[in-house]
């Protein structure tokens, strides 16, 4: 990375498209509304990108990580940039986040570029490796350029970290205390991991013109033996069963699984998943 492009940080600022998503699902061999949640939950929608012209990458600077990775040479005198432990309170949002990066590329590069979380998937540059990069300048160059690099450096930390089982049996809490710690919950980023997966099948569902939906509350007139699909897979990990295959496809495991569930609501038990059925899995009154 050359001095000029430290200095502005900024790049090609190339916007994803839905095939790089749909790239990105195979390759983790996981479904498009997983990929869609992850994106919302770590930038809330917003893009890899700041949207005020710079072409620069949403970042976080982290005080607590850039403080590890100098030893604490740099808590005294840089107090706002450099911490022993975490905390929010130093952070400043967008574009005010480069001030602080900046400030501390200053004082020792690699650290602080290393001290930032990068992109749509908001990966520190201390994780390059596991990124799929041969050093922390190759892997911000590389963030630099476009949304297509930060998911192709997702689907590399995943696999290195091995988060795909988490990802594609919906263990959001398992994928949240991996990819943000064991601090996740207090944000509850599993609960919002698996609430923006829930709203992508449904619209995903909707885009496809699946017959039978109709709108978020009522979701889909039927669900049977025999039905394949995204729903299928929500209606599997809603139930909860330790056991049952989250594959996608209602075969007689799942049946038997909705069954049970509907006896233990007091619900005529025909293993056909309707709209009082689906009301009852997520919890609301009949």
């Amino acid at each position: 990375m050359s001095d000029s492009t430290l200095l502005t940080l900024s790049g090609a600022a190339a916007p994803m498209a839905r095939a790089d998503i749909e790239a990105a699902a195979a390759t983790l061999g996981t479904d498009l509304a997983t990929i869609r949640a992850v994106l919302t939950v770590e930038t809330g929608g917003a893009g890899g990108f700041l949207t005020d012209g710079s072409k620069r990458p949403r970042i976080l600077f982290e005080a607590h990580i850039f403080g590890r990775l100098t030893g604490g040479r740099f808590n005294v005198s840089h107090p706002d940039i450099s911490r022993a432990s975490w905390t929010t309170g130093l952070y400043l949002g967008g574009a005010a986040e480069y001030t602080r990066l900046l400030r501390a590329v200053e004082l020792d590069r690699r650290a602080a570029l290393s001290a930032a979380s990068w992109g749509l998937f908001q990966i520190l540059g201390s994780n390059f490796q596991a990124a799929g990069f041969t050093s922390v300048e190759v892997f911000v160059a590389s963030m630099l350029k476009g949304e297509r690099e930060h998911l192709l450096a997702f689907c590399s930390f995943v696999k290195a970290n091995r988060l795909t089982t988490a990802l594609r049996d919906k263990d959001w809490a398992a994928f949240a205390r991996a990819y943000n710690g064991p601090s996740y919950a207090v944000n509850r980023y599993d609960e919002k991991l698996e609430s923006a997966y829930e709203r992508f099948v449904i619209s995903e569902a909707a885009e496809h013109t699946v017959p039978s939906v109709q709108a978020a509350t009522t979701v889909f007139d039927m669900l049977k033996v025999g039905d394949r699909g995204e729903l299928v897979r929500l209606v599997q990990t809603k139930l909860g069963v330790s056991h049952l295959q989250i594959d996608g496809i209602f075969g007689r495991a799942t049946e038997a699984a909705v069954v049970r569930f509907q006896q233990s609501k007091g619900l005529r038990p025909d293993g056909v998943v309707g709209p009082a059925t689906w009301r009852a899995l997520n919890g609301e009154a009949s």
